[in-house]
């Protein structure tokens, strides 16, 4: 289908080495004029690291834009890397996991009305925990734990997880486990 947006002209309203901020004028699909503020990122990673008894593990990091501490999977920003090695580093640094074996399990876009992230999700398995180096998480990573994948469904349920990333890629690993569980 045609995009039902005609954009008039482009202008960027705020960069930094992470995103861009760029405001469109557009004719919206009711023929009015008006403006369209899009987030350009690089896509990111987040990671189900899961071990032999089922078990993901989590990370307890400080949100700053929440303002708030939360259980999340490991991940962040791809840096314009490979997906893979974007996932590899990212577990590396936020957990000291190093995983034998992965699989890239889906994408989604992260806020779609907003931004142009596309957030990978990877499955993570035959974990070695390695010394979690020092990393440029600046303090932000309180705690890691692994978690029963039930208990880690009761938080979602709960709220103690509410950090949407981490929610649809938790979706994408139970799929693919009970998968695994039914074969």
């Amino acid at each position: 289908m045609k995009n039902p947006f005609t954009t008039l002209s482009t202008k960027t309203v705020y960069r930094n080495p992470w995103i861009r901020v760029r405001e469109d004028q557009v004719i919206r699909p009711d023929g009015t004029e008006g403006i369209y503020g899009v987030i350009e990122s690089k896509d990111s990673v987040v990671v189900g690291a899961v071990n032999d008894a089922g078990q993901v593990y989590l990370i307890h990091s400080f949100s700053y834009p929440a303002q708030s501490w939360q259980w999340e999977l490991p991940g962040g920003g791809s840096d314009g890397e490979e997906i893979l090695l974007a996932s590899k580093r990212e577990l590396a640094e936020e957990t000291g996991i190093v995983a034998r074996d992965w699989q890239e399990l889906g994408s989604v876009r992260v806020c779609d009305g907003l931004m142009t992230e596309r957030m990978h999700i990877l499955l993570a398995t035959n974990l070695e925990h390695a010394a979690r180096p020092v990393s440029d998480d600046h303090g932000l990573i309180a705690d890691g734990r692994f978690f029963a994948f039930e208990e880690v469904q009761a938080m979602v349920a709960d709220g103690r997880i509410d950090e949407g990333q981490s929610i649809a890629a938790l979706y994408f690993i139970e799929k693919r486990l009970a998968k695994k569980a039914a074969s």
